[in-house]
């Protein structure tokens, strides 16, 4: 059947031409094995979803919103037996707002060029990569032909000029130590660029899109609701950054504002902080206050806006480099 079918393309004028072992198609003389003078149609497919490449799959569009992943084909057979899958190729670009894992089946590896192999690959959005069988069934089994991702580096920050009040529960969870969210809506997204990072609105954190080191900063303005309570000489109340949660154990960077008694009453006095980690994809980075020591507010703990200036407080990251 393969035979008739090769024989009768050859069989068209004007369309499919034979010399020396070519094969043309819309040429009389192929200079290579196959040679196409015209365009070359592929199959492409878009999807929000993860999935497992297979062989009806070419060009893959990632459009995700939320992290995905694209499995390679499990290589079952190794060249030059039959059903080995040496040379296919995946084009795959990611579309979407959100990362995208390319990752090889099982125990299979990713060749990039650099050391024994990787397990994966990360396209973040805008990112665009090329990968090859290698006919192998072990180790290295794909190529990474070639990997593009984004070029602007990710810059997130919020800021926000409402008042945040602690009180009832959570100013008793304050006063224990508890640390609390400091809340911030969509809306007071000063900029987002880069695609390494999204603000959750509902969780009030963080979402991180790529692995990588950041520089995290965050900044607010603290009052207590009325004076203080405590024979010390001053109230220390805690700012952190927290990832995974809100807990003291949580905590991967902090700083005391160690704030006069007169000073917490009156309110508006500035504590920052900030931290450089390493943080992965998946990880959620929160902005927290507590009490730290010594005297405690009364009534309530609050953040917010000074006299002539437009923010009560601040939360942003920047990514310094990718893994």
């Amino acid at each position: 059947m393969k035979n008739l079918l090769l024989a009768t393309l050859l069989g068209l004028p004007n369309i499919i031409y034979s010399q020396a072992g070519n094969v043309g198609v819309n040429t009389a003389i192929p200079g290579s094995t196959f040679t196409v003078n015209g365009s070359i149609a592929g199959q492409y497919k878009r999807t929000s979803v993860s999935t497992t490449l297979g062989i009806g799959d070419f060009y893959m569009a990632f459009s995700g919103s939320s992290a995905g992943t694209f499995t390679l084909p499990a290589a079952t057979v190794a060249t030059p037996a039959s059903g080995n899958i040496l040379g296919r190729v995946y084009y795959i670009k990611n579309v979407g707002t959100a990362s995208l894992t390319i990752t090889a089946s099982g125990t299979e590896l990713i060749d990039n060029q650099s050391g024994a192999g990787v397990s994966s690959v990360i396209l973040t959005p805008g990112g665009y990569t090329m990968l090859i069988s290698k006919g192998t069934t072990t180790g290295t089994t794909w190529e990474l032909g070639i990997l593009i991702n984004k070029t602007t580096p990710t810059i997130a920050a919020l800021g926000a000029s409402d008042t945040v009040t602690y009180s009832g529960t959570t100013l008793t969870n304050f006063n224990n130590s508890i640390p609390q969210i400091i809340p911030f809506s969509v809306s007071d997204v000063i900029v987002n660029q880069g695609g390494s990072a999204v603000w959750n609105d509902a969780g009030d954190y963080w979402q991180i899109l790529e692995s990588g080191v950041y520089k995290i900063e965050g900044y607010a303005y603290f009052g207590s609701g009325g004076a203080v309570s405590g024979t010390g000489a001053f109230t220390g109340i805690n700012l952190n950054i927290t990832k995974n949660g809100t807990a003291l154990s949580n905590i991967i960077g902090g700083n005391r504002g160690n704030i006069d008694n007169n000073g917490a009453a009156a309110g508006n006095t500035p504590i920052s902080v900030d931290c450089i980690v390493h943080l992965n994809a998946g990880d959620k980075v929160y902005l927290t206050m507590n009490w730290g020591a010594l005297n405690k507010p009364t009534v309530d703990a609050h953040i917010s806006t000074p006299a002539s200036l437009s923010e009560s407080r601040n939360f942003s990251l920047q990514q310094l480099s990718t893994p």
